[in-house]
């Protein structure tokens, strides 16, 4: 089994890339309807279609203007960003298009300020 260092990656939100990254998740869901008929025992379920969302946790940085246009984005300019993209590694790059649903700067006694911002698909997410 090969086991893999967080050595490599970026994120990037409209081709600018974000700095200090911490980690980031990529979460693809497959939304099933029960189609079990009465009297049935083991549950019948029907794919209705995907979804998916990335987040990403960053050391906070002012200065960062990736992270700062996100920050804008969210709380008073366009939600709708046309290009996303996690990279991981050769053969784990995800990208598509997305709203931006959560932006949060965390302050915490004993460890640095984080930046984290959530985003859910709007469409296919590609994988190469």
């Amino acid at each position: 089994m090969a086991i893999y260092k967080h050595t490599a990656g970026s994120f990037k939100v409209e081709a600018s890339a974000l700095n200090e990254i911490v980690d980031f998740s990529v979460n693809v869901t497959v939304n099933v309807a029960d189609t079990t008929p009465i009297g049935v025992t083991w549950a019948e379920n029907t794919e209705l279609g995907k979804s998916w969302t990335m987040s990403i946790t960053c050391n906070y940085d002012p200065d960062d203007t990736a992270q700062t246009a996100l920050i804008t984005a969210y709380t008073t300019g366009d939600a709708l960003l046309t290009s996303i993209a996690a990279w991981g590694g050769a053969t784990s790059n995800y990208a598509g298009s997305a709203l931006i649903t959560a932006a949060t700067i965390t302050k915490s006694v004993g460890s640095p300020d984080k930046f984290t911002a959530t985003f859910t698909g709007r469409g296919t997410l590609s994988y190469t």
